[in-house]
């Protein structure tokens, strides 16, 4: 009897290694997704492209992201350029979707935005128009995709999305490309200040660019330095620009004091030296912007002035001014 067992199982061991094969067919096989599901996202790290979108508030203008810039990158995942890319778009042989990351799938939501563009919500969903806070679109002409907010949106927004080109192979999305964006608006570079400005005829309180480091690298990307040494300059690529109580910048009057400065009326209003109710100067000086008085007026005399000192060719990148001043 024991012997009847063990050729039985012997028989049933050598019926396992034979039941084994090495034939591809005999594999189980991959699932093909069905046009209402979400494709599984392949972990593919050189597939992702970062992308940081950052809004200045107040001026807010569209990013764009060029396809070209990253043609090698598509070529060596999708096997195509960028213009047989956005044509397979038009065909239906790629694909271009979002991406949700935390489950590791693709997003088929239809477009929000356009023909090819959703808007996001502030958890990075795909939200609506009214619901949106921001949005991506594909522009085909421009070969581009087209990062935005709405231009009256407040500092402190922040949004991350992901969306996608990949090849329908009616499988599955494995060849692919993927831009991760992050989107944001700030307000780094708002100095608000409270001076006093000395007694005596033309005095000023100097605001030293050093003392505000922090504000210039991040509205600029520069050093308290180099930014002393372009304002030196009139011509120069940083202009002084004031400000209405509307937020308006006035980019149309010449300077009128110093350098790259203005006199002002008693409301902050442009005007020359010795016109009528002509009050106060703003004017860059090396290593400081000063803040001065003209004669004649009276100790205890207080006031707002609301400037800033702007990129001339991208406004975006500017640091702004409030000054609340007494005269001493």
């Amino acid at each position: 009897m024991k012997k009847n067992i063990l050729y039985i199982a012997m028989a049933c061991f050598a019926l396992g290694f034979t039941a084994c094969s090495d034939d591809p067919e005999d594999a189980v096989s991959k699932h093909v997704y069905g046009p209402d599901e979400a494709p599984y996202l392949r972990a593919d790290a050189s597939a992702s492209i970062a992308y940081n979108a950052e809004f200045r508030k107040g001026h807010i203008a569209p990013k764009t992201i060029y396809l070209k810039d990253y043609a090698e990158q598509i070529q060596t995942k999708m096997k195509m350029t960028v213009d047989d890319m956005l044509a397979g778009v038009e065909s239906g042989k790629v694909v271009f979707y979002n991406i949700n990351t935390a489950r590791g799938i693709w997003n088929k939501t239809a477009p929000t935005k356009g023909s090819y563009g959703w808007w996001y919500n502030s958890a990075g969903g795909v939200a609506d128009a009214g619901s949106g806070i921001a949005s991506i679109e594909l522009d085909k002409a421009e070969k581009a995709l087209i990062v935005s907010v709405p231009e009256d949106s407040p500092a402190g927004i922040a949004v991350a999305a992901n969306v996608g080109f990949a090849i329908d192979n009616g499988k599955d999305f494995d060849d692919y490309i993927r831009f991760n964006i992050s989107m944001a608006v700030t307000d780094p570079g708002t100095i608000i200040q409270n001076i006093v400005i000395p007694a005596g005829d033309y005095a000023s309180y100097e605001l030293e660019f050093a003392g505000i480091e922090n504000a210039i690298n991040a509205c600029f990307g520069m050093t308290s330095s180099e930014f002393n040494a372009l304002v030196q300059d009139p011509e120069g690529d940083i202009a002084l620009y004031m400000v209405d109580d509307a937020g308006n910048w006035d980019t149309t009057s010449s300077y009128t004091a110093n350098g790259i400065g203005f006199w002002l009326d008693a409301s902050g209003k442009v005007t020359t030296w010795g016109t009528d109710g002509f009050t106060y100067y703003v004017e860059t000086h090396d290593g400081t912007v000063g803040i001065g008085r003209a004669p004649e007026h009276p100790s205890g005399m207080e006031g707002k002035l609301h400037f800033v000192y702007a990129n001339k060719t991208d406004d975006s990148q500017y640091i702004e001014f409030v000054i609340n001043l007494t005269l001493e």
